[in-house]
Protein backbone atom coordinates (compact mmCIF):
# COMPACT_ATOMS: atom_id res chain seq x y z
CA UNK A 1 0.00 0.00 0.00
CA UNK A 2 1.49 3.07 -1.04
CA UNK A 3 0.80 6.90 1.10
CA UNK A 4 -1.65 8.04 -1.53
CA UNK A 5 -3.36 4.91 -1.08
CA UNK A 6 -3.19 4.98 2.72
CA UNK A 7 -5.09 8.49 2.43
CA UNK A 8 -7.71 7.28 0.77
CA UNK A 9 -8.10 3.98 2.67
CA UNK A 10 -10.93 4.29 5.65
CA UNK A 11 -8.43 4.86 9.16
CA UNK A 12 -6.69 7.56 6.03
CA UNK A 13 -9.78 9.54 5.71
CA UNK A 14 -10.53 9.71 9.29
CA UNK A 15 -7.14 10.94 10.19
CA UNK A 16 -7.13 13.72 6.78
CA UNK A 17 -9.23 16.33 9.12
CA UNK A 18 -6.45 15.58 12.11
CA UNK A 19 -3.34 16.19 9.81
CA UNK A 20 -4.70 19.05 7.97
CA UNK A 21 -5.56 21.06 10.73
CA UNK A 22 -3.53 24.29 11.69
CA UNK A 23 -3.71 24.03 15.13
CA UNK A 24 -2.39 20.24 15.00
CA UNK A 25 0.99 21.12 12.84
CA UNK A 26 1.22 23.96 15.01
CA UNK A 27 1.80 21.52 18.17
CA UNK A 28 3.63 18.91 15.63
CA UNK A 29 5.79 21.89 15.20
CA UNK A 30 6.04 22.57 18.87
CA UNK A 31 6.78 18.97 19.50
CA UNK A 32 9.72 18.94 17.48
CA UNK A 33 11.16 22.57 18.79
CA UNK A 34 11.07 20.68 22.32
CA UNK A 35 13.16 17.90 20.43
CA UNK A 36 10.17 15.53 20.70
CA UNK A 37 8.52 13.29 18.05
CA UNK A 38 6.38 15.17 15.73
CA UNK A 39 3.61 12.09 15.95
CA UNK A 40 3.54 12.58 19.76
CA UNK A 41 1.32 15.41 19.45
CA UNK A 42 -0.92 13.76 17.51
CA UNK A 43 -1.00 10.36 19.71
CA UNK A 44 -3.51 10.82 21.56
CA UNK A 45 -5.69 12.47 18.96
CA UNK A 46 -5.36 9.04 16.37
CA UNK A 47 -6.29 7.09 19.46
CA UNK A 48 -9.26 8.95 20.13
CA UNK A 49 -10.01 8.68 16.25
CA UNK A 50 -8.77 5.81 15.20
CA UNK A 51 -7.89 3.40 18.37
CA UNK A 52 -4.62 0.74 17.32
CA UNK A 53 -2.76 0.90 14.03
CA UNK A 54 -0.92 -1.71 12.31
CA UNK A 55 2.49 -1.59 11.91
CA UNK A 56 1.97 -0.38 8.38
CA UNK A 57 -0.28 2.34 9.11
CA UNK A 58 1.71 3.99 11.62
CA UNK A 59 4.90 3.62 9.40
CA UNK A 60 2.21 5.64 6.51
CA UNK A 61 1.51 8.42 9.25
CA UNK A 62 4.87 9.48 9.72
CA UNK A 63 4.92 9.50 6.23
CA UNK A 64 2.24 11.62 6.14
CA UNK A 65 3.88 13.59 8.89
CA UNK A 66 6.91 14.14 7.11
CA UNK A 67 5.47 15.70 3.83
CA UNK A 68 3.05 18.11 5.96
CA UNK A 69 6.35 18.99 7.66
CA UNK A 70 8.35 19.45 4.78
CA UNK A 71 6.17 21.46 3.11
CA UNK A 72 6.80 23.90 6.04
CA UNK A 73 10.22 23.68 6.57
CA UNK A 74 10.89 21.46 8.08
CA UNK A 75 13.21 17.60 7.83
CA UNK A 76 13.46 14.78 9.57
CA UNK A 77 16.80 14.86 12.03
CA UNK A 78 16.66 11.77 14.20
CA UNK A 79 14.36 9.05 15.31
CA UNK A 80 13.40 8.88 18.70
CA UNK A 81 11.52 6.43 21.32
CA UNK A 82 9.39 7.30 24.06
CA UNK A 83 7.32 5.43 26.51
CA UNK A 84 3.81 6.10 27.30
CA UNK A 85 2.40 6.22 23.65
CA UNK A 86 -1.02 5.39 23.03
CA UNK A 87 -0.55 4.63 19.19
CA UNK A 88 3.05 6.02 18.65
CA UNK A 89 6.02 4.62 20.32
CA UNK A 90 8.84 6.60 18.09
CA UNK A 91 8.70 8.88 15.56
CA UNK A 92 11.09 11.42 13.69
CA UNK A 93 12.68 14.69 15.27
CA UNK A 94 12.38 17.21 12.64
CA UNK A 95 15.16 20.32 12.48
CA UNK A 96 14.55 23.63 10.15
CA UNK A 97 15.84 23.38 6.47
CA UNK A 98 16.35 27.11 6.34
CA UNK A 99 18.83 28.89 8.27
CA UNK A 100 16.76 31.67 10.01
CA UNK A 101 15.35 29.32 13.21
CA UNK A 102 17.27 26.71 14.48
CA UNK A 103 15.78 23.40 15.86
CA UNK A 104 15.96 22.26 19.09
CA UNK A 105 17.83 19.19 18.59
CA UNK A 106 20.51 21.71 17.39
CA UNK A 107 20.44 24.08 20.37
CA UNK A 108 22.27 21.67 22.63
CA UNK A 109 24.04 24.44 24.98
CA UNK A 110 21.47 26.15 27.60
CA UNK A 111 21.60 30.11 27.96
CA UNK A 112 23.79 29.46 31.29
CA UNK A 113 26.51 27.54 29.91
CA UNK A 114 27.32 29.79 26.61
CA UNK A 115 27.64 32.07 29.78
CA UNK A 116 29.93 30.22 31.09
CA UNK A 117 32.28 29.14 27.90
CA UNK A 118 31.80 32.61 26.95
CA UNK A 119 33.24 34.03 30.13
CA UNK A 120 36.09 31.52 30.30
CA UNK A 121 37.21 32.81 26.81
CA UNK A 122 37.10 36.31 27.99
CA UNK A 123 38.97 35.17 31.41
CA UNK A 124 41.76 33.79 28.83
CA UNK A 125 41.77 30.49 31.00
CA UNK A 126 40.67 28.93 27.65
CA UNK A 127 42.60 29.08 23.69
CA UNK A 128 39.84 27.50 21.71
CA UNK A 129 42.67 27.68 18.64
CA UNK A 130 45.46 25.91 20.56
CA UNK A 131 45.81 22.77 18.90
CA UNK A 132 45.17 19.72 21.33
CA UNK A 133 47.98 17.48 21.56
CA UNK A 134 46.92 14.37 23.84
CA UNK A 135 43.27 13.67 25.41
CA UNK A 136 44.91 14.51 28.80
CA UNK A 137 45.19 17.85 27.17
CA UNK A 138 41.27 17.80 26.23
CA UNK A 139 40.43 16.78 29.31
CA UNK A 140 42.36 19.26 31.26
CA UNK A 141 40.82 21.91 28.52
CA UNK A 142 37.61 20.86 29.66
CA UNK A 143 38.10 20.85 33.35
CA UNK A 144 39.39 24.22 32.99
CA UNK A 145 36.64 25.36 30.87
CA UNK A 146 34.03 24.37 33.61
CA UNK A 147 35.60 25.15 36.16
CA UNK A 148 36.09 21.24 37.61
CA UNK A 149 39.43 19.88 39.06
Amino acid sequence: MTLDEFKQSAVGRQLQPLLSDATIVAQMEAATRLGQPAVRAIDEAVAAKVGSLSFVERQHVGRWVRDVLSRRGWRPAKQLDWRGGKVFKSGAVYARVRDDEPAAADNRFTAASRHRIRSTLAAGRLDPFKPLDTVDDFLAERRAMWGER
